[in-house]
This record gives C-alpha cells, structure tokens and sequence, in this order.
C-alpha cells in the first residue's frame, strides 16, 4: 500500500512498521529454532521485508524532522 506520509500520520506508520518488524524478528528465530522445509527461503525474505520497514521508517523520520523544521 502506498499511503502518502504526513505530519498526522507519520507517527502512527513508524510505530506499525516497528511492530511489523517485531513480529519478523520473532519468525526469524523461530525458523532458526524450528527448521522446516523452506527454512532459507522464508528466512531471507522477511529478512528483506525488514530492510525495508527500516527503511521507511529512516524515511519517515527525516520527513518528520525536515517538515518541523520548516514549521517553526
């Protein structure tokens, strides 16, 4: 989904991008614990999906900061 990112929402995207990432970390270890049969394969993909919250996450806090600053 492609939401546009304003001063009201910004806050609320980073902390669902943190909980999303949370939960990922928490599938990671437990492929690492429990193996399967696509082990690899999920592992490296919500290894990526993680990456790139983090990135709009790092995205949406210099929009944040550039936009307060222009407030002021």
């Amino acid at each position: 989904m492609n939401t546009k990112i304003t001063k009201g929402n910004a806050d609320a995207a980073m902390k669902d991008d943190a909980a999303h990432i949370s939960y990922l970390k928490r599938d990671v270890l437990d492929d690492q614990k429990y193996g399967g049969k696509y082990k690899d394969e999920n592992q490296t993909a919500d290894e990526k999906h993680i990456s790139k919250l983090a990135g709009d996450i790092k995205h949406d806090k210099s929009f944040l900061s550039k936009h307060w600053v222009h407030n002021r």
